[in-house]
This record gives C-alpha cells, sequence and structure tokens, in this order.
C-alpha cells in the first residue's frame, strides 16, 4: 500500500467513525437534535447538496481503497537491473533472496534462515533472519554470514551489496535424532 493510498485509509477511518458515532447517537436517542441544520437551517443553503458531496467523496475512497485491497502486489515482479553493452539483465528479488538462502544455508550453525531484500539509501540491502545452534559465536558467524553473502552475490550476479543486517531471530535447542 503507498502513502496516499495509507493517507487515505487514515481520512476514510476518522471520518466513518465519526459518521457512524453521530449516526448510533441518533438511533439510539442520546441525541434528540439530529442533524436538521444541515438541510432545514436559515442560514445553509443546499445543505443536501454539500451532504451528497460529503457522502460521494467517501464512495470513491471507499472504493479506491477496496481496490487497493483487492489487488496483491508481491515482491516476485520487483527486479534488480543491470545495463550493460547488449541489453538489460534484471534478477528477480525473489531469485536474490534465494541465493542467499543457499550460501547461508550451507554454513554450520545455521538452523534456519530468511532473507528479505530492502531498498537502501546506497543501494541494495538485505536483513537476514536466522536461526542459530547454540554452541557458535553469535559475532563471528554474523560477520561471516555478511561476508559470505557479500561476495556469493558478488561472484554470481555481479551485485554488490551496500548493507547487510543480520537479525539473530531464535537459538534453536531441538538436536537433530541420530537414526
Amino acid at each position: 500500500m503507498t502513502p496516499f493510498d495509507r493517507g487515505l485509509l487514515i481520512i476514510y477511518t476518522v471520518v466513518t467513525t465519526v459518521l457512524s458515532s453521530l449516526l448510533l447517537m441518533i438511533i439510539s436517542g442520546w441525541w434528540q437534535q439530529p442533524l436538521y441544520f444541515l438541510w432545514q437551517g436559515p442560514y445553509v443553503y443546499n445543505g443536501q447538496l454539500y451532504l451528497a458531496l460529503i457522502f460521494g467523496v467517501l464512495l470513491l475512497i471507499g472504493l479506491r481503497l477496496f481496490w487497493v485491497s483487492l489487488t496483491r502486489r508481491n515482491n516476485s515482479g520487483k527486479a534488480v537491473v543491470h545495463d550493460y553493452k547488449l541489453g538489460q539483465v534484471r534478477i528477480s528479488v525473489l531469485a536474490i533472496e534465494n541465493l542467499v538462502k543457499k550460501a547461508v544455508g550451507q554454513m554450520s550453525g545455521i538452523k534456519e534462515v530468511k532473507p528479505r531484500v530492502v531498498e537502501h539509501k546506497k543501494g541494495m540491502g538485505l536483513h537476514i533472519r536466522a536461526v542459530v545452534t547454540p554452541d557458535i559465536s553469535i559475532p563471528e558467524v554474523s560477520r561471516e554470514i555478511q561476508q559470505k553473502v557479500q561476495e556469493y552475490l558478488a561472484q554470481t550476479t555481479g551485485i554488490t551489496v551496500s548493507e547487510i543486517k543480520v537479525i539473530v531471530d531464535n537459538i534453536s535447542t531441538t538436536r537433530p535424532r541420530v537414526e
């Protein structure tokens, strides 16, 4: 969802909440004077026109948000682009994430890896969430992950990653079964 759509959602939510509260107060009898002043007040001309405009705008915002909620946006369409003499080479974000999984998954002491490609000021960044075994040095393995991923992506794709954050989500306490 874009920032524009988030702003629309905030406005739509606030306005519909206020209107719902007013209607609930009128229906339940807490407010004895309903909103007659909007269309019968002596100083307000064309009150119904104002109400129609307000509800028309709310309807358009609601339809826009409904459309945004139905359309899915995934990272598979996004790609890193290299321009060469013979043309462009696009590498999908999903492909980069799978390469990171392969590179880190081969390391000892790593149980699970969940990489995510993020945009960074200087280029592309990675956030790598990992579950590690308890018998390793976390700072040492984190540096090793960063170096290995940087080298592997540069070697296989030609992409230089400007930032790699390693987040250790958990320490695995389960031991593999020996059969």
